[in-house]
C-alpha cells in the first residue's frame, strides 16, 4: 500500500499499531469465505473428504490473500478516518 494517498496527502499509517485491528476485519472476511466454500462444496459435492474440504480451503486463502488484506485495512481505516472528496492536496 501507499504510505499516503496520492488524492489527498492522508497518511495511512496514522500510528504505530493503526492496523492491528484489521486483523479482526481479515478473519471475518475468512470465516464468511470459509463457511461459504463449504456450503457450496456440501451442495455441490456432497461426499466429499476431510481432505478435500481442507485443500479447497487452503486454495482459496492463497488466491485471495492480497484482496482480503487491502479489503480489511480499508475498511479499518475508513471506520477511523473520515473521507472528505472535497480535501484539497496540501
Amino acid at each position: 500500500m501507499y504510505a499516503t494517498c496520492p488524492h489527498c496527502n492522508q497518511s495511512f499509517e496514522p500510528e504505530p499499531g493503526f492496523y492491528f485491528g484489521a486483523m479482526f476485519v481479515s478473519y471475518g472476511i475468512n470465516t464468511l469465505l470459509f463457511i461459504a466454500s463449504w456450503i457450496t462444496l456440501t451442495l455441490v459435492y456432497p461426499d466429499y473428504s476431510l481432505l478435500l474440504l481442507l485443500g479447497l480451503l487452503v486454495g482459496i486463502v492463497l488466491l485471495s490473500l492480497p484482496f482480503s488484506f487491502r479489503l480489511s485495512r480499508s475498511i479499518w481505516l475508513a471506520l477511523f478516518v473520515r473521507f472528505d472528496p472535497h480535501q484539497v492536496i496540501k
